[in-house]
């Protein structure tokens, strides 16, 4: 086995003529002194070169969002004058079908009146709890459900014919379920259905 005298003895006969050499005695130092300029240099930039390209990401993702925001402001804001230039009747229509107010009155008498346009007997309505939220002027009115469940009892086409009404009823209303059974006589058909009716809060 070699002693290490005589390993680093090999190492320095191959790398001291180098060091001798003109060039590298001349441009040795400057040439060093660059390679360590720039490993530093690296180093200190690299940090700041991904903080640039993280933030210009966040940059281009906010001017999408931003492009969003403007988009659905110039599509409320037309809404808006679209809606000032409807005819005073379609407005009033609207206003009946979507209320600003829940207003149970008008959902009781439309579903009471249908009922009795077609021969019907109510045996059951029943409206889900709600919250009800205190309105601000500021605040956006965004539509609000009101769930609700109506039993009636009658002749099939009588009852098929009420479905038909409450789809064009003045107040915007929406079946969600619908079942349908024949009263213990078998002289009428039971009908059940669940609901929604809707308005602004």
């Amino acid at each position: 086995m070699q002693s290490k005298s005589t390993l680093y003895s090999r190492y320095f006969t191959y790398i001291k003529p180098i060091t001798r050499l003109p060039i590298v005695k001349n441009y040795g130092p400057t040439i060093f002194t660059l390679l360590t300029v720039s490993v530093l240099a690296y180093f200190a930039i690299k940090p700041t070169i991904e903080t640039i390209v993280v933030l210009q990401k966040k940059l281009a993702d906010s001017e999408v969002m931003l492009k969003k925001v403007t988009e659905k402001a110039n599509n409320l804001s037309l809404a808006k004058k679209n809606y000032d230039n409807l005819n005073q009747g379609i407005k009033e229509k609207i206003v009946a079908a979507i209320p600003d107010t829940v207003s149970l009155k008008t959902i009781t008498q439309t579903l009471e009146t249908t009922a009795q346009a077609h021969e019907a007997s109510i045996s059951a309505l029943q409206f889900q709890p709600l919250v009800i939220e205190a309105k601000t002027k500021a605040k956006t009115g965004s539509p609000a459900e009101i769930p609700f469940t109506f039993n009636i009892a009658g002749d099939y086409k009588n009852l098929v014919a009420l479905l038909q009404d409450l789809k064009t009823s003045s107040r915007l209303i929406t079946i969600d379920n619908l079942s349908i059974s024949k009263t213990s006589d078998g002289t009428a058909i039971i009908m059940s259905l669940s609901g929604k009716a809707y308005y602004f809060k």
